[in-house]
């Protein structure tokens, strides 16, 4: 839960953030945008990412989310979760917008982090990276 929390803070704390589908569209959610806001962010202030994605049928019932990242070039151990514990299962086909607001921590320095859903089945449904460097 920790690398969790690190990742969402410090996405939020960005001077200046590039957030990308790193499953180069092949995931099979389809990414509609990302966001970051308010960008650039304000240390010790709220802040959030969001998402907008569509899921085709059938749908998912389960599955995990693993959130990964390196702060300044060193990789931190990754967290991963039931993706029923990130949004309510099951996902129904259709649209979805998913935010996360957290108030930003007091960072420096370069992080790389993502965001990796996983059906049962160990297919690919979402994948999303945040490249930044943190004033």
């Amino acid at each position: 839960m920790f690398i969790k929390s690190f990742i969402v803070s410090a996405l939020l704390s960005a001077t200046s953030a590039s957030i990308t589908d790193c499953s180069k569209g092949l995931s099979l959610f389809s990414i509609q945008s990302l966001q970051f806001y308010p960008d650039p962010a304000i240390k010790n202030e709220n802040s959030t990412i969001a998402f907008t994605y569509t899921v085709p049928p059938p749908g998912v019932t389960g599955g995990t989310a693993t959130y990964s990242a390196t702060y300044n070039f060193l990789p931190l151990s990754p967290t991963v979760e039931d993706l029923c514990t990130s949004v309510a299962c099951p996902i129904a086909p259709g649209p979805y917008y998913t935010s996360t607001t957290t108030i930003f921590p007091d960072l420096t320095g370069t992080l790389v982090a993502k965001i990796q859903w996983k059906d049962t089945s160990g297919v690919q449904l979402l994948c999303a990276e945040v490249r930044t460097k943190i004033a």
